[in-house]
């Protein structure tokens, strides 16, 4: 496995974005592991975190015009992979977030999006953290498609997670085939689990044995 891999699976343990334990996600499914981009709240973690997010876009090959990250935690990846591909990488791309109700006032009433104008022949790339069962990703669709219209060329994650969606299909490779575009992780479950069991990040075990049966019992239901 690569180091930069194993660097991000540490990094995840020391900003907390990574917690083992027992979580209510999204789908509604109950999870012994969380991903909260939310932690990543100081200017070094998120300028930590837009560098791998920006490594991981780079080594894709894709080439996008636009980030979108959709409300509300996508807004701060979009932004930070924007800052540090210029910063670091000489890449100049533009942002583009959505609101979660309509502006009722000023030049923009009534535009749930903010950002650089989207129009048919934006290529963007939609930024989030983690896809379960892709309800998420679904609905930043519909935005898009309401909104401007941009062609999605690729869709960029922290975690692939490795699971199926409700229909019981693999929830990234329906994605993938839905939409005709791949998606990039930067790490995936296994290399996690590779990067943590029985290993020591700051003195400090999370993913000991006990925590790793969970782990396995739970994909025994909804992993691929």
């Amino acid at each position: 496995m690569e180091q930069y891999k194993i660097d991000f699976a540490h990094f995840l343990v020391r900003a907390k974005a990574l917690k083992f334990g027992s979580f209510t996600l999204k789908s509604g499914r109950q999870a012994p592991y969380f991903l909260n981009a939310g932690c990543f709240y100081s200017g070094e973690n998120l300028h930590q975190l837009g560098r791998f997010y920006a490594k991981a876009l780079l080594a894709s090959g894709l080439e996008p015009d636009v980030l979108f990250g959709p409300a509300y935690k996508g807004i701060p990846l979009a932004v930070a992979t924007c800052n540090v591909l210029f910063s670091d990488f000489q890449k100049n791309l533009a942002y583009s977030f959505n609101r979660k109700e309509e502006k009722d006032h000023g030049a923009d009433a009534k535009s749930v999006m903010v950002g650089v104008p989207l129009t048919p022949e934006s290529r963007l790339v939609l930024i989030d953290d983690v896809i379960t069962a892709g309800t998420a990703v679904r609905e930043s669709v519909e935005v898009l498609k309401a909104n401007g219209n941009p062609k999605i060329i690729g869709i960029l994650i922290a975690l692939n997670r490795m699971e199926k969606n409700n229909d019981g299909e693999n929830a990234l490779a329906q994605i993938e085939t839905t939409l005709g575009v791949p998606v990039i992780s930067i790490v995936t479950l296994d290399e996690v689990i590779e990067a943590l069991h029985n290993q020591a990040v700051d003195g400090e075990v999370v993913l000991d044995d006990a925590r790793l049966a969970e782990i396995t019992a739970y994909r025994k239901e909804y992993g691929v």
